[in-house]
């Protein structure tokens, strides 16, 4: 006689989530320290522990229609019953929703998450290098000023033009709330003096961008375009050396985030950054119901 597992979630106390989390989850976006990833998700509210029958065989981060963050707990590994499982809490507790969120999925799960019906939406890594003083120029015809709230407009409309084509396009809408929430909590003078515009001496047009900003605690590339027709020009590289060396005296590193599909990834490599590894945003898009006629 075959007996059925029964799994079950928990709320669990942040204490010991924290260090379970901290030792079990990879540090695929090069957290500071075990110290600092403890410390983050002792502030978190919304973790809870998964339990197949009696046992305690994983965390993870539930809320509205959206699984995140999700580890398990050796000797165990995921399977597609514990997928199922998710999957179904976050139906039955998201007030008539179809579809489920799962975010930052590590690479060694994505299969059992597309074997339970989940499509990958988007991967991404992070990557870092050093900071240090580099020596780097611009072409004569192009200068550099310091960003602010006046070039919102401007650097919408080259994020529209350098994204439009690959896989970080947005809509105008996103880019301009983006921006605005950069210029909103990026007043730093170190980071905006790191941050660049290049315009078009001649034509005063906005032709590259970089935004700096900083993420838990070091800095972060925010945003790097160039205009589509200056390309292969240096824009980018100068960009970001300039950042990396502006930041040398105060920060020991600088990190971004690289989209799957981004040709930019030949750049940040040959400039040494070094790649984490890869997450995925995943969906699972339940079919609804019929309503029946009479």
């Amino acid at each position: 006689m075959t007996v059925e597992t029964q799994y079950s979630i928990k709320k669990a106390d942040q204490t010991k989530y924290s260090k379970c989390f901290a030792t079990y989850r990879k540090n695929i976006w090069f957290r500071p320290s075990w110290s600092f990833l403890q410390q983050m998700m002792l502030d978190a509210s919304d973790c809870f522990w998964i339990y197949r029958d009696d046992k305690r065989v994983a965390g993870i981060s539930l809320s509205n229609n959206e699984l995140g963050s999700f580890f398990m707990i050796p000797p165990f590994a995921l399977t597609v019953d514990i997928v199922s499982f998710l999957k179904d809490v976050v139906v039955k507790s998201s007030e008539g929703s179809h579809r489920v969120e799962a975010y930052n999925v590590l690479s060694e799960h994505i299969e059992v998450f597309m074997n339970e019906g989940f499509n990958i939406l988007s991967t991404r890594k992070c990557m870092i290098r050093p900071t240090e003083k580099i020596e780097t120029s611009l072409p004569s015809d192009i200068t550099c000023v310091k960003p602010n709230l006046e070039h919102i407009t401007s650097i919408t409309q080259l994020m529209n033009e350098a994204y439009c084509t690959g896989p970080d396009k947005r809509d105008l809408d996103t880019y301009r709330r983006d921006l605005i929430y950069y210029f909103e909590h990026n007043n730093q003078e170190e980071v905006l003096d790191a941050s660049t515009i290049l315009v078009q001496k001649e034509t005063n047009e906005i032709v590259g961008v970089c935004l700096v900003s900083i993420w838990e605690g070091i800095p972060l590339i925010y945003e790097i375009a160039v205009k589509p027709n200056y390309n292969n020009q240096g824009l980018g590289r100068y960009m970001l050396c300039k950042a990396i060396t502006h930041l040398e005296s105060v920060y020991p590193v600088i990190r971004l985030f690289l989209t799957a599909g981004n040709n930019a990834e030949y750049l940040y490599s040959k400039l040494g950054f070094l790649s984490g590894e890869e997450t995925s945003h995943l969906v699972f898009e339940t079919e609804e119901t019929p309503i029946a006629t009479q």
